[in-house]
């Protein structure tokens, strides 16, 4: 309790903790430790995994970006130090001069609790959903919120893309690295929509058969549905609408990024699908907290936290900052880059895709990312007019993704 106490004391004077509400720090204090470190010893930023590193006490030598720096801190009379900051590089280091005290914050726990105390003051929460947060809070302090497992064959799928030397052999070779993605591509294979002459048993002829783009996106999409999971009815059911709309704001991501010629449209489609992945571990914690869940209140919790998780997922993940911002501006409507990215895309797409799905979406007017991806704003009642030449491409995407 003494350690946690000054732990807590700690983050109370720390510029960057300082502003967090008093219970969300102390969360934050518990899954937090003082580590001793001897002189003359090297930490590269590889070593701490995602933490936040601050010397309580001690000299060290700071190398970033190939520049020196010696730094040092008192215990009791200076302010912590920030030993790598927001944004190292991979080959930044420190050495130990003396013996040093040092402060472990634990990367998720921060990150989660300083995008949540940014965008929490903004939301309308009522008691129930309140008392939510706040044990979603704990989790997340604690660093023991469940968050889907990473998608590898999907990550690994992506990364084929930016490889000139990938083909069809190493397609099949990931693919067939997962049974259930395996069977499910083969299933989609011998369906009405791509069946052969004769039924495909391999997946090599599947990938031949679906063309090697259409085999990564089917792929990086059944990969994906692997996360949204959920257990009785009612949470099924807000998972099934979690799922469906994701797919839609991909096909549409995708579409887009294409027609506008705007970034990687398959980096967008990705983008599509993960932006509302932060509903994912809320519906399973309902599932925990309560027997016996409403889909109203599901849904009313998914709109105005989704984002606070999304960014711990995408981040737990290690999808890369753009596809983090597509989390974290999730249901922002008035979100404006200063130029194209994934979340404008996203957020555009979604757009679309709730009212093809004939729920009336936000007025257009009110959504900027239409003049920042160069779209002309739809009129009230209308779509997306530069989308009009491209209607046969997103009825074969919905078909191949089971819409």
């Amino acid at each position: 309790m003494q350690q946690t106490s000054e732990e807590l004391a700690l983050l109370a004077d720390l510029e960057l903790t300082r502003d967090l509400a008093e219970g969300v720090r102390a969360e934050l204090a518990s899954a937090c430790r003082f580590e001793d470190l001897a002189p003359k010893k090297r930490v590269k930023v590889a070593d701490v995994h995602g933490d936040r590193l601050f010397l309580v006490d001690g000299h060290v030598v700071r190398l970033a970006q190939g520049v020196g720096e010696r730094l040092q801190a008192f215990q009791g009379l200076s302010e912590p130090v920030d030993l790598f900051g927001d944004s190292p590089q991979p080959e930044d280091c420190f050495v130990s001069e003396t013996h040093c005290i040092l402060l472990r914050i634990p990367g998720p726990a921060l990150e989660a609790v300083l995008s949540a105390s940014l965008e929490v003051s903004d939301i309308d929460l009522d008691p129930t959903e309140a008392d939510f947060l706040s044990d979603l809070y704990r989790l997340i302090a604690n660093n023991t919120l469940a968050l889907p497992a990473r998608p590898e064959v999907a990550l690994k799928i992506q990364e084929m893309t930016n490889d000139p030397e990938s083909g069809i052999a190493e397609l099949t070779e990931i693919i067939q690295s997962d049974g259930t993605i395996a069977g499910a591509l083969l299933h989609a294979t011998n369906s009405p929509l791509f069946r052969a002459a004769k039924e495909i048993k391999s997946i090599r002829d599947a990938v031949v058969r679906l063309g090697f783009r259409n085999t990564r996106m089917l792929a990086v999409n059944l990969a994906l549905r692997q996360a949204f999971k959920a257990k009785n009815a009612v949470t099924q059911e807000a998972m099934q609408k979690v799922w469906r709309e994701g797919v839609l704001t991909s096909a549409y991501s995708y579409v887009i990024a294409d027609r506008m010629k705007v970034l990687d449209r398959e980096r967008a489609l990705l983008g599509g699908l993960v932006a509302g992945i932060g509903a994912v571990p809320i519906i399973q914690f309902v599932e925990m907290r309560d027997l016996n869940p409403r889909l109203d209140a599901i849904h009313s919790l998914v709109g105005k936290l989704s984002s606070i998780t999304g960014v711990l997922v995408i981040n737990y993940w290690g999808l890369g900052d753009d596809l983090v911002a597509a989390a974290e501006h999730f249901g922002d409507w008035g979100y404006r880059a200063a130029r194209p990215d994934y979340a404008t895309i996203a957020t555009v797409a979604r757009w679309a895709a709730l009212r093809s799905e004939g729920i009336e979406p936000p007025d257009a007017a009110g959504v900027p990312g239409f003049e920042v991806l160069g779209l002309a704003t739809p009129e009230p009642g209308g779509g997306i007019a530069e989308l009009d030449a491209s209607v046969d491409a997103l009825e074969a995407l919905k078909s191949m993704f089971n819409l």
